[in-house]
C-alpha cells in the first residue's frame, strides 16, 4: 500500500531592505473640527493642529470678562468749570449816570467805547459810520490809518450793473459779448480761427455743404452746415471743423460724412454751386447763420437710407431730402453754444438765394 504524499505549507520568501532614519512617510495631519456640531462634516481647523482625530475636540476658551454692551451708557470725568465772565463793580449811584463812565476802570480806550442806548442821539454819525466801522487793530496798528467819512459817488463815476438780475448776482448770457454793441461769439472767434487755420476750416465746411447738399435747398445746405458745428461744439466729437468732416474717413463707406470715405473723388463740377457753398461755411462761421428750426441737431440722413441709429434719436425737423435728429440721451444741447438771429439769417439767407 502506497502511503500518501507530504504535502506542507509553502511560503513565499520576502526580504525587507533596511528603511534609513527620516525616510519613512508620515501619517497625514488630522485637522479636528473647531464646530459645536460633532456630525458635521465641514471640518475646519481645531485648537490642536496634529491631535487625536479619535480624542474630544478642544477649544480655545475666550475672556468675555470685559464684554457689555456698548450702547450702555458709562460714567464720564465732570466737565471742568468755565472761566467767570469779565464783570465789572457796580458804580456808585452818583457817577451811574455819567456816560461812559466804567471805561477808564476797564481800560478801554474812548473811541472803542461802547455806546449806550440812552446817549447814542447824542454820538455823531462820522463815529457810528466813520470811525468805528474803521478802527480795526492788528496788535498796535489799525487796518484803516485815516479815518474818513463815507462819500458818495462823483457825477459819471457810479458802477452800472449790466446783464440779468439773480438776486444781487450779475451774469451774461453764454457766449454773449458785453458792451454796447452785445452779440453771441461766432463759431470762427470760439475757436480762435484766423488766417490758415481759418482758410482750412472755411474749406473743409464747404466741401460738407457741396458734396453732401448741394442738391438741396439753401436753407438744408444752411442745416448741414449748422449740424457740422453743432459737432464742433460737441464733447462727443473733434473740436475741429476738418476734425468733423473728415472724422473715420480712413474707413471705406464707414466714416461720419459719406463723401469723405465713398472712394469716389471730390471733384467740383458746378462752379455756382461751389460758390453758394463756400458763402454758406464763411458766413456760418462768422455768426451770420442758425436755423432755429434745427437747433443742436448732430445727425440727418436722406429718405432712401435707414441707419439703424435711428429708434435712438429725437426727430427735429426735416428740409428737402434730409431728415435732422438728435440722440435723446445727450438732451436738448442747451449748455452748448449758439449765434446769430432770426432776422441776420433771414438776410443772409437772402442774399445766398440771389447768387
Amino acid at each position: 500500500m502506497l502511503g500518501r504524499p507530504f504535502v506542507g505549507a509553502l511560503h513565499t520568501a520576502t526580504f525587507s531592505l533596511p528603511r534609513p532614519i527620516g525616510t519613512g512617510i508620515p501619517h497625514p495631519p488630522i485637522y479636528a473640527l473647531a464646530n459645536f456640531d460633532p456630525s458635521d462634516i465641514a471640518r475646519s481647523i481645531g485648537a490642536v493642529f496634529l491631535g487625536d482625530p479619535n480624542g474630544p475636540v478642544q477649544f480655545p476658551t475666550v475672556n468675555r470678562k470685559d464684554k457689555g454692551d456698548a450702547l450702555k451708557p458709562r460714567a464720564r470725568a465732570p466737565m471742568p468749570p468755565m472761566p467767570p465772565l469779565l464783570s465789572v463793580p457796580p458804580l456808585p449811584e452818583a457817577a451811574a449816570d455819567a456816560p461812559f463812565a466804567h471805561e477808564d476802570r476797564l481800560g478801554v480806550a474812548d473811541d472803542l467805547a461802547p455806546i449806550r442806548p440812552a446817549d447814542a442821539h447824542a454820538v455823531s454819525t462820522n463815529r457810528l459810520l466813520g470811525q468805528d466801522t474803521a478802527r480795526v487793530y492788528f496788535a498796535t496798528e489799525p487796518l484803516v490809518s485815516k479815518q474818513e467819512e463815507i462819500t458818495p459817488w462823483a457825477p459819471g463815476y457810479a458802477p452800472v450793473v449790466t446783464g440779468i438780475d439773480t438776486g444781487g448776482e450779475t451774469i451774461a448770457n453764454k457766449g454773449e459779448v458785453t458792451g454796447v454793441d452785445r452779440h453771441p461769439q461766432s463759431p470762427a472767434a470760439r475757436l480762435k480761427l484766423a488766417g490758415t487755420s481759418r482758410a482750412k476750416a472755411e474749406k473743409c465746411l464747404a466741401n460738407a455743404v457741396y458734396f453732401e447738399a448741394r442738391g438741396e435747398p439753401v436753407t438744408g445746405q444752411i442745416a448741414v452746415a449748422q449740424v457740422v458745428m453743432n459737432r464742433v461744439f460737441s464733447p462727443f466729437y473733434p473740436d475741429k471743423v476738418c476734425g468733423v468732416v473728415y472724422q473715420n474717413a480712413w474707413r471705406h463707406n464707414a466714416c461720419q460724412f459719406t463723401f469723405a470715405c465713398d472712394g469716389i473723388p471730390d471733384v467740383v463740377n458746378e462752379p455756382d454751386a461751389w460758390q453758394r457753398a463756400k458763402r454758406i461755411a464763411r458766413d456760418m462761421l462768422d455768426g451770420k447763420l442758425w436755423l432755429p428750426q434745427i437747433a443742436k441737431s448732430t445727425h440727418y440722413h436722406a429718405y432712401w437710407v435707414h441707419p439703424s441709429w435711428v429708434h435712438e434719436m429725437r426727430k427735429i425737423d426735416k428740409i428737402g431730402v434730409h431728415t435732422f435728429y438728435r440722440p435723446r440721451a445727450w438732451g436738448d444741447g442747451a449748455d452748448e453754444p449758439s449765434w446769430s438771429d432770426p432776422k441776420t439769417t433771414a438776410r443772409e439767407t437772402k442774399l445766398i438765394k440771389a447768387m
